[in-house]
């Protein structure tokens, strides 16, 4: 039964639940109780208010002291906890969420990543497949001159697909261009395949280049907003990283792959369809489409005051000088790129009559831009793209002006290393920058007409260059390509005054039509 406390035990504004069983613990708490209760009374001179007997009595608690945490053995965790708690500590999630906030980037995000610069690295595989199919076609197929045209109608065609069909993926999605241009690559790799004459061969040379151009526009947007925003320069040098990578190892395997295939011309591109084939399955089954366009296309680009101020259009008032300024530093780099990576064995063995010597430097040059573009990709954390593109431009000036004076030696293949490197990188470094200064709504027609105007360059540096063997000496010729690489780097200068756009609050929808014009 329980009575309502004491008087004396209000006054020291306790409460104390009296029940009919008494204990000695119990009859001890209350005495001390009493005792403080009465000392107050002395002290103050007056006892306090007695609550209303109606008041509800508080319960009566006692101070308890903080019980020490038990580790892992110790023996005053029960069995059961222990068992528990090393559960917990061999967790696999555990140590994922950890392995995750080191990297900065999800297992989906670094896959869409890897995945993005496999494809990249199938792309300088079908680029390079027909200079390694030539010498197997048989006799009578195409002359000379003909031969040179099924090398550059890849070309031609990733100019096409780059300026006119990547642009799409801003309209449609990232995903369904992809799957589109990887299933027109496998197409045009089987149907070269299958083709009996050069006009033929031609035509699905010309297409096949037309998907490249569009899957390579499509692998680094997707890449980009993949990755946060800390890790984008990583997640750029990586997908960069594949084309080089691919070249490299169609270079080394291209004999054995022929080998394999019975030296027949044909497996080359059967080998190329199989991987296209492969690709496009894994797009369609697992790749989602990005968050960032998704999320930018159900809101619509921001508007102030009702107008929109992210144009969409690439020669608009916002966006001209910087799709100019992307396109013509673009084309230089890339000139320069496939001029020493094309001529360079060739120009080498005229220069001194070796032609291993000429095969190294070009291998060097292969080497030295898997390296650049891993570099970026530490780099580009601290610096922003432009910056890194003009730095290296002029670091690739200087390679080019030594190795055009030794030629030959340990230190012309230092530099021919060095000039891969920088010039790979300066060309990642466009990318990023590219990537970062249009909206998300023209991210990939943007990339897309830089790249296509760069593949204008890549075309004709090599034509230009065959011209001026003629009456100038390989020395002269790689001090001409300084001139261009001081080009590209004066263009980064001014492209690091360029402000990203900004992506404020969401607004009113932009149309489909305006995005595609």
């Amino acid at each position: 039964m329980q009575v309502a406390p004491s008087a004396a035990a209000w006054r020291g504004g306790l409460a104390i639940r009296r029940t009919s069983e008494r204990s000695p613990r119990r009859t001890v708490r209350r005495k001390c109780i009493m005792f403080h209760a009465s000392s107050r009374i002395l002290l103050l001179g007056k006892a306090p208010a007695v609550p209303s007997p109606m008041a509800p009595v508080p319960p009566f608690r006692t101070a308890t002291p903080p019980t020490p945490v038990a580790g892992p053995d110790s023996p005053r965790r029960r069995p059961e906890e222990q068992r528990s708690f090393a559960q917990n500590k061999r967790d696999p999630m555990n140590s994922q969420k950890s392995w995750v906030a080191t990297i900065g980037m999800r297992p989906n995000q670094i896959a869409v990543v890897l995945f993005c610069a496999f494809l990249n690295m199938l792309d300088g595989y079908d680029v390079l497949v027909m200079g390694f199919a030539m010498p197997y076609l048989p006799e009578g197929f195409a002359s000379n001159a003909q031969k040179g045209y099924l090398v550059s109608a890849a070309l031609a065609g990733m100019a096409v697909g780059a300026i006119g069909l990547a642009r799409f993926a801003d309209v449609y999605g990232r995903r369904k261009v992809l799957l589109i241009g990887l299933a027109v690559n496998t197409i045009g790799l089987a149907t070269s395949a299958l083709s009996t004459n050069f006009e033929t061969l031609l035509l699905t040379r010309f297409v096949t280049g037309i998907a490249i151009g569009t899957i390579s526009v499509v692998i680094i947007v997707l890449g980009q907003e993949s990755a946060p925003a800390n890790r984008r320069s990583i997640a750029l040098g990586v997908v960069m990283i594949g084309y080089p990578l691919g070249t490299m190892l169609a270079g080394f395997a291209g004999a054995g792959l022929l080998t394999w295939v019975g030296g027949a011309w044909q497996g080359m591109f059967w080998i190329g369809a199989a991987f296209g084939a492969v690709s496009l399955v894994v797009t369609a089954v697992f790749l989602r489409e990005s968050d960032e366009f998704l999320q930018r296309k159900a809101t619509g680009e921001p508007t102030r005051h009702g107008a929109t101020i992210a144009e969409t259009r690439l020669l608009g008032q916002t966006l001209r000088t910087r799709t100019i300024l992307l396109a013509g530093g673009y084309s230089m780099l890339t000139a320069a790129y496939y001029f020493v990576g094309t001529w360079t064995p060739q120009l080498i063995k005229n220069a001194s009559g070796d032609a291993g010597s000429g095969a190294m430097a070009g291998i060097m040059i292969g080497l030295g831009a898997v390296i650049g573009g891993t570099l970026f990709g530490a780099v580009g954390l601290k610096f922003a793209g432009a910056r890194i593109a003009a730095v290296t431009s002029l670091v690739a000036a200087v390679a080019i002006a030594v190795f055009a004076v030794t030629l030959r030696g340990p230190i012309a293949l230092t530099m021919a290393a060095v000039l891969g490197a920088a010039v790979f990188a300066a060309l990642t470094g466009y990318t990023a920058t590219s990537t970062a200064v249009y909206p998300v709504l023209a991210r990939a027609k943007g990339y897309g007409v830089m790249m296509g105007v760069g593949r204008a360059g890549a075309i004709l540096s090599p034509i230009v260059a065959g011209y001026a063997s003629s009456v100038l000496t390989p020395r002269s010729m790689y001090l001409a390509v300084i001139v261009p690489l001081t080009i590209a780097a004066l263009v980064a200068l001014v492209l690091m005054r360029v402000r990203p756009p900004s992506e404020p609050e969401p607004a009113t929808q932009t149309s489909r039509a305006a995005v595609a014009d």
